[in-house]
């Protein structure tokens, strides 16, 4: 996070009389001594402040904080600078006495939405998502034109499953704020969960026409549209997340896998080996191939696919099954160990496959 810091208060500057030399004759009467001009303590305090504040906005983060550090030294109830040196703690990863900076503004100012945003975002980033969403839920409720507290709270209520709740928070995000592709994005994603495919790719598409310029934008309408029986569509949406981002590895395993249903195996095969390429420890890349080979009745190849994902993922509960499956045409007995193991992670069409093995 880089948020620039607003320059609270007039920028103090120091003038000092110029000084004035005459020549004077020996054993001339004295001369009036000029005492140094003394700061009031608030002013040192703004200085540091709006030094501290110059630092940030130039990213030298571990040099402002000593400046905000002493402002608050001079001031104790400078409620911005216990702000300002939070948000300089969280981008030096200090995020606990980050959150302790954010609470005391809000001791010193219990209005300060800004700083339960910021409290907010460091409890989620500690993983305090309860403490997160409770923070978020404060920030609207002292200004509800928070758009990036509700889109927020819509993100870690989609992480916790509760897509109803998070598209209730991105359409409050977005009415504050229809400027912002990721608030339309993520809110196509929570529909698309819910099963309104329609609305989904509504969102997406209005994602794209406020910036067109993001690759998993155009990944996600892929997905959206193969879901909705649209393979065509569903390609021509990969290949131009592709085509935005050559070392895409997800969007080829979308592509490959709609270029599967559309019974394009060999470009399918091609999308799969460019993603384990991209990305070599990519789990699903290696069944999806596996399932590729399969239908070319390569066997040895197919389990020897689901292997390596297993190698990756020892939970993979469908990298088991196909296994089982690829080496049943091989006539494996190990096969109803795979059966079996996919079967107690959950996959009910295994328990039908190793009840034959009884």
């Amino acid at each position: 996070m880089n948020m620039k810091i607003k320059l609270f208060l007039t920028a103090y500057r120091r003038f000092f009389p110029a000084a004035v030399f005459f020549l004077l004759p020996i054993l001339s009467v004295a001369q009036d001594t000029i005492k140094a001009i003394t700061l009031a303590p608030t002013q040192d305090a703004e200085l540091f402040y709006n030094n501290g504040t110059a630092k940030y906005n130039a990213k030298q983060f571990a040099d402002a904080l000593p400046d905000f550090s002493k402002a608050i030294e001079l001031k104790p109830d400078f409620e911005k600078a216990y702000y300002s040196r939070g948000l300089c703690r969280v981008e030096l990863m200090m995020t606990k006495v980050a959150i302790e900076d954010f609470s005391k503004s809000i001791e010193l100012n219990p209005a300060a939405d800004y700083s339960y945003f910021s409290r907010g975002l460091a409890k989620e980033n500690d993983g305090d998502k309860k403490g997160a969403v409770a923070d978020y839920a404060a920030a609207v409720k002292i200004n509800p034109n928070q758009d990036k507290a509700w889109y927020h709270s819509g993100v870690l209520k989609f992480v916790d499953n509760d897509y109803a709740g998070a598209i209730s928070e991105f359409d409050q995000a977005i009415q504050v704020n229809a400027k912002d592709a990721y608030y339309w994005n993520d809110r196509g994603s929570a529909k698309r969960q819910s099963g309104n495919l329609d609305g989904a790719i509504s969102d997406y598409r209005m994602a794209i026409t406020v910036n067109p310029g993001l690759p998993f934008v155009y990944n996600n309408l892929g997905s959206a549209r193969r879901e909705k029986g649209d393979i065509k569509g569903a390609i021509e949406s990969y290949t131009t997340a592709l085509n935005m981002k050559s070392d895409y590895y997800i969007a080829y395993n979308n592509r490959g896998y709609a270029k599967y249903q559309d019974g394009d195996l060999a470009g399918a095969m091609s999308d799969f080996n460019k993603a384990i390429q991209l990305k070599n420890d990519y789990a699903y890349a290696y069944v999806n191939r596996a399932a590729v080979r399969y239908k070319q009745r390569d066997f040895k190849g197919a389990v020897e696919d689901c292997s390596k994902a297993i190698q990756l993922n020892s939970n993979y509960a469908e990298a088991y099954l196909n296994r089982g499956i690829a080496k049943e045409m091989m006539r494996d007995n190990s096969a109803c160990d795979d059966f079996k193991k996919a079967a107690d992670l959950g996959i009910e069409s295994a328990k039908q496959y190793y009840a034959g093995c009884q």
